[in-house]
């Protein structure tokens, strides 16, 4: 058949034009566990669930094995379901060749779906190439790739209209830099937020107020209480993230992340690009908010200063990996330093 685009696929359920064979990844966890479900509603009778659907994990059971159950018949019923969820199946050779010759005879009256959540495939290896197009010939591939923000956005404000509640554009994508551009995370944001605003709209105060901050925008708070030289508020930004259990390589690597993003926009405007352009370059779709957030907070800063900060932020990393040094206290030292960076100032 195809590759299939997420329109295509909902089209393609929604009318009961069924492959016989489906291979799903991609970065929006969501979607694909929405899609597997509503292809699992269409093709398998509750009433004979125990027969015709077949379910896997990871690499629990042989691939031998599981074609085996592929091949069966269905009863009373026109499809044998079987989903195999998590398999490594492009680290094996034996297992690629396995499959690739199941795949260019499946039977009709089977639907094989092979999907991942936990792990992702390697998409550029040589394995997992051939398995692409086994599947595109027996079936359908489908990438289901992060929204763009927009996307999300407008997805916000049906979502909330739904739930009886109002929200405008621009609250949906604050939102979406508040609670991050998870769209299982931020649906049940939306059913919190909408039960709280009792049918009337939400507001950008009521998201402060009651929306949960991810790790990402806590961090984006600490940057710019770090780039305006405000030592109070990120010492206690990062007190708060301590006492929320958050992992100390965690808080660093998304530190990390959104010194890169300044870097990459600050090099771009340099360049003469705008952070739409760095966005397109380094596929920043479904996260645009992230640029806009370090095109703010670099303003102030120079490339040299923020070379150094990432300097510092890959020196406490390894010290953070390799020393047994209280860790509170290397991030604590560490944003002493951005601060100083950022002001210019020397250190010792």
């Amino acid at each position: 058949m195809a590759r299939l685009n997420e329109t295509q696929l909902k089209a393609q359920i929604k009318n009961g034009d069924i492959s016989n064979a489906y291979l799903i990844y991609g970065e929006e966890r969501y979607l694909k566990e929405h899609y597997i479900s509503q292809l699992k509603k269409k093709i398998v009778d509750l009433t004979f669930e125990s027969f015709n659907l077949h379910q896997f994990n990871s690499k629990d059971t042989a691939l031998d094995d599981i074609l085996k159950d592929a091949q069966m018949l269905p009863m009373m019923s026109e499809y044998n379901l079987v989903l195999v969820c998590d398999y490594p199946i492009e680290k094996s050779k034996s297992d690629i060749k396995l499959l690739t010759e199941f795949l260019d005879d499946v039977p009709e009256s089977t639907v094989l779906i092979f999907h991942y959540d936990a792990i992702e495939p390697d998409v550029k290896s040589a394995g997992f190439k051939k398995i692409l197009t086994a599947f595109d010939k027996a079936g359908a591939v489908v990438n289901l790739e992060k929204r763009s923000e927009n996307d999300v956005a407008k997805l916000l404000v049906s979502g909330a209209k739904k739930r009886g509640s109002a929200i405008d554009i621009n609250n949906a994508k604050y939102l979406i830099s508040v609670s991050g551009n998870d769209l299982k995370n931020l649906l049940n944001e939306l059913d919190k937020l909408s039960y709280y605003a009792q049918g009337k709209e939400i507001t950008k105060d009521i998201i402060d107020s009651m929306a949960t901050k991810c790790l990402q925008a806590r961090v984006y708070d600490l940057s710019k209480a770090v780039v305006t030289g405000n030592s109070d508020n990120a010492y206690a930004i990062i007190d708060t993230l301590f006492n929320m259990k958050e992992e100390p390589v965690s808080i660093l690597a998304v530190i990390g992340g959104v010194y890169v993003d300044m870097y990459r926009v600050k090099c771009a405007k340099t360049a003469g690009f705008s952070y739409d352009d760095v966005s397109n370059h380094f596929n920043y779709r479904g996260k645009e908010f992230v640029l806009r957030n370090a095109s703010r907070d670099c303003a102030g800063l120079t490339e040299n200063q923020l070379r150094k900060s990432l300097d510092e932020i890959m020196n406490t990393d390894l010290k953070l990996k390799g020393t047994s040094t209280d860790k509170k206290l290397l991030l604590e030292e560490l944003i002493l330093k951005l601060i100083l960076i950022a002001k210019e100032s020397r250190y010792a």
